[in-house]
């Protein structure tokens, strides 16, 4: 209560107590007085009551004041004690700031500068006076104080950053500054501890500065540098190192050092010790080994020299080491380009007969190891005198050269190619599974030369003869297989030039009959030896010819009657078949041409399409030449393509055969069933027939499913809104099955097989009937 008391009087003024006091007073006399005369009538009484009233009035006046200025005292008492603190406590904080070399400013929440140490007068040079007289943003640089109201805003929960303070002369000097809220006498301000880090950052600029001479030298320098710590771990790698390792800095750096830096021996392949490896275990400069090959990120072999030393800490401890190495392939380059010159002709630039006779040699050392097989073949130029004679050597050697890239481009990796001298060559093939294969590679080599060669604007046709021995049929050392091969090549030089001989017939009579069918068939087209044949295609219902598919036949001037099965195959590797193809087209649309002029209803004629003319890029354009030249409708002409090949482009044959459809051409797909259609691509593409290959016509009488493949095939062609053909047609039985399953058209040797033109028209005449 008296706690109350105290605290309501502490809070009235003077002037209200005087009013109060006043108030009180008139009510007591006015109020006493006619109480006295309303009670007592005795006059004498009255005014011994009204002294008695006067006396008491005047001791409860005295206590009351009494109490009054009491109050007052002790809450001055209290004021005046607490103002002693404040000030102490105020002149030992500015006794400790003083102190402190840091500067510290007292900054009010509008950014008013309240008071500041004496650091603070003495690194900003304003007086005291001046200091506490301004806002604190007159401290920071123009740049930096458009960022005072967030300072203001955010000290007080407590900052710590850098910038610049600029002195009353206008220097600028660094800060690093650690802010936070504070309160005097219950108000808040914001106290900033502001350290002058002038002297770090000049250490760190040279530290820098050190640095960078540092990391411009290793950039700079020619040599490869590596620096690792103590467990051989890269901490960085300079331009070159990153060259010659094909690792870049951020990459390599925190991988162990023999992920990046891994070095074998030149000559043995075997793996080579790191010398950081062992200059961190013995603590001093190691050289690295000679014949050391840097084998880089990308599986080359860099030749490089090196030497690894030790870094050492201020307590000459081991902290990690450094590498330094260089590339010295150039060193080795000249070397090897020296021993090329000695085993390389240095017209063609490939391998002279001296490298040949090494790999020979070696070759046959495997061979024997692995009871393998290798072929040997020599080249002659046919007729190379007389180009040399009459254009020049200059010529010559230009016709050197070219034949030589030809033939390197043709051969398989692993095989060579070398120049004996002049014009011939000596070919290895180090691996053969048998002589056909070494038949195969000849074939190649022959078709190189069907092309011409131009040099200076001059078509130049030349042709090879080339003669083949083998191991070890033919012999088991390097002389006598390449003499026997020499042989070889002049009996190919006899039997009129541009072919290839074994040099033994008896054992290689396989591989001369396919030689001598390739020769041959080289000389058909322009000795006209082919002619086609017709075999028609009927429809189920009526029995009437609907159209005719055109057959190849060879008939040879030296082999005889030649089965396409024989010749086609070696048409399709040599690239014959694109003029033979191209013959085949024209001479049955002319056919078919002729046979309408004559008066026989307009029929369709198939013509089989190879993989090799469905890739050319102008079949599409030799087609429609044909069909002008001809003058055939397009609508007559049947393109048969496999279905592997329909298949093999995806999107690319789908346009291709589109262009064929745009010319009015029809398509079929031929022997389907063979191989992996995807229905999708099947039933985006523009064809109009599906050939059921002879293999599962074969299986309607075998019982091996044929009948359910071929109903299969039918449903699909009907559901697709295709028209479908049966091929190789040979049974009553067959051809009831197809017709039962509701087969549009049939082919094969139930109504006939393929026949000449002359008995195709005899058909047409009865097919009148």
């Amino acid at each position: 209560m008296k706690f109350k008391l105290k605290c309501n009087l502490g809070k009235v003024t003077p002037l209200s107590i005087a009013a109060l006091y006043g108030f009180i007073s008139m009510l007591w006399i006015l109020f006493s007085d006619h109480l006295l005369t309303f009670i007592i009538a005795d006059q004498e009484m009255i005014l011994k009551l009204s002294t008695l009233k006067g006396a008491v009035f005047v001791a409860v006046t005295a206590i009351l004041l009494y109490s009054l200025i009491k109050v007052g005292y002790n809450t001055l008492q209290e004021s005046e004690n607490t103002l002693k603190k404040d000030r102490a406590n105020l002149e030992r904080y500015r006794l400790l700031a003083d102190e402190v070399p840091d500067i510290i400013i007292f900054i009010s929440p509008d950014g008013q500068i309240i008071d500041a140490n004496e650091a603070a007068v003495k690194r900003y040079g304003y007086t005291r006076e001046e200091l506490t007289n301004m806002p604190v943003h007159k401290l920071r640089v123009p740049e930096d104080q458009i960022t005072v109201p967030f300072f203001l805003k955010n000290a007080p929960k407590g900052m710590q950053f850098e910038l610049k303070h600029v002195c009353k002369d206008g220097s600028v000097f660094p800060i690093d500054i650690s802010a936070k809220g504070a309160t005097i006498n219950g108000k808040p301000i914001i106290v900033s501890m502001i350290r002058d880090i002038s002297i770090r950052k000049k250490i760190e600029a040279e530290v820098w500065l050190a640095k960078e001479r540092a990391q411009v030298t290793l950039e700079s320098i020619g040599d490869a540098v590596i620096t690792t710590d103590v467990k051989a771990k890269i901490e960085y790698i300079n331009p070159i190192a990153e060259t010659l390792t094909g690792w870049s800095n951020k990459a390599a750096v925190g991988l162990p050092l023999e992920t990046v830096f891994h070095i074998v021996h030149e000559e043995t392949g075997e793996e080579v010790e790191s010398p950081i490896i062992r200059c961190l275990q013995e603590g001093h400069v190691v050289n690295i080994a000679d014949h050391t090959a840097l084998i880089n990120k990308d599986g080359f072999a860099v030749s490089i020299e090196d030497s690894a030393a030790p870094i050492r800490d201020r307590d000459d401890k081991i902290i990690g080491a450094v590498l330094v190495f260089r590339d010295v392939s150039y060193k080795w380059n000249h070397m090897k380009e020296l021993a090329h010159q000695a085993q390389h002709d240095a017209l063609t630039g490939l391998p002279n007969r001296l490298l040949f006779n090494e790999y020979l040699k070696n070759a046959l050392a495997r061979a024997r190891r692995k009871n393998g097989k290798l072929a040997v073949m020599f080249l002659d130029l046919d007729r190379f005198k007389l180009i040399n004679d009459t254009m020049g050597h200059n010529m010559g050697d230009l016709l050197l050269k070219s034949v030589a890239e030809r033939l390197r481009q043709t051969l398989r990796e692993g095989d060579t190619v070398a120049r004996q001298g002049g014009d011939e060559f000596l070919i290895l093939l180090s691996e053969i599974q048998d002589e056909i294969e070494a038949a195969l590679v000849s074939e190649r080599i022959l078709g190189l030369f069907s092309k011409p060669i131009i040099l200076e604007d001059n078509e130049i046709y030349i042709s090879t003869s080339i003669g083949i021995s083998l191991y070890p049929n033919d012999g088991s050392d390097m002389e006598g297989l390449v003499k026997q091969a020499d042989t070889a090549m002049y009996a190919a030089k006899e039997k009129g030039r541009n072919n290839c001989q074994f040099f033994t017939q008896g054992l290689n009579i396989k591989a001369n009959q396919r030689l001598s069918t390739e020769n041959s068939l080289r000389k058909a087209l322009v000795r006209e030896e082919f002619v086609l044949h017709y075999q028609p295609q009927v429809d189920l219902d009526t029995g009437l010819i609907v159209g005719l598919e055109a057959l190849i036949r060879w008939d040879s001037v030296e082999l005889g009657m030649v089965s396409p099965a024989a010749f086609i195959p070696i048409a399709e590797e040599t690239g014959l078949i694109i003029p033979i193809g191209e013959w085949v087209l024209r001479t049955a649309c002319a056919q078919n041409k002729h046979w309408q002029e004559q008066g026989f209803s307009p029929l369709r004629i198939a013509v089989n399409i190879s993989a090799r003319q469905f890739k050319e890029p102008n079949f599409v354009n030799l087609v429609k030449n044909i069909l002008n030249e001809t003058k055939l409708d397009p609508q007559w002409l049947e393109l048969e393509i496999t279905e592997s090949i329909a298949m093999e482009k995806g999107q690319t044959s789908l346009e291709m055969l589109s262009s064929f459809k745009e010319l009015g051409v029809r398509i079929s797909i031929d022997d389907f069933g063979t191989g992996f259609s995807s229905l999708n691509y099947l039933s985006r593409m523009p064809i109009d027939t599906l050939k059921i290959d002879q293999t599962f016509i074969r299986d309607i009488t075998t019982g091996d499913n044929g009948k359910e493949v071929v109903t299969a095939i039918i449903q699909l062609a009907k559901n697709l809104q295709l028209k479908v053909i049966a091929e190789g047609v040979e049974t009553d039985n067959q051809f009831s099955f197809l017709k039962d399953k509701l087969c549009d058209e049939m082919q094969g040797f139930l109504f006939s097989k393929a026949v000449s033109s002359q008995e195709a028209e005899k058909m047409f005449v009865h097919n009148c009937r």
